[in-house]
């Protein structure tokens, strides 16, 4: 029963944890503040997450994938961003 209640907790936790980037995707969207931001640092974001997005599909394991895409997502606008 505990390890439910824990799954819960990681799957809010998954879902919050990505809303912090929303400043950021923000920041280069709309005010087009994209000094100081490293291209080749949010690429590797990006890459490290899908390979984590990978492994929770793998592995079945609902909190890793549900961060996966979130993280994915959040990161690949912000590169998006960037590129623009």
């Amino acid at each position: 029963m505990k390890r439910k209640y824990f799954e819960w907790f990681m799957l809010i936790f998954a879902t919050i944890e990505p809303i912090a980037t929303i400043p950021q995707i923000v920041e280069v969207w709309k005010g087009g503040g994209t000094e100081g931001v490293s291209l080749v640092t949010w690429l590797l974001y990006s890459l490290t997450s899908c390979i984590w997005l990978i492994y929770g599909i793998t592995q079945r394991d609902k909190p890793l994938i549900l961060s996966g895409i979130l993280w994915v997502t959040s990161q690949g606008l912000v590169v998006a961003g960037l590129l623009v």
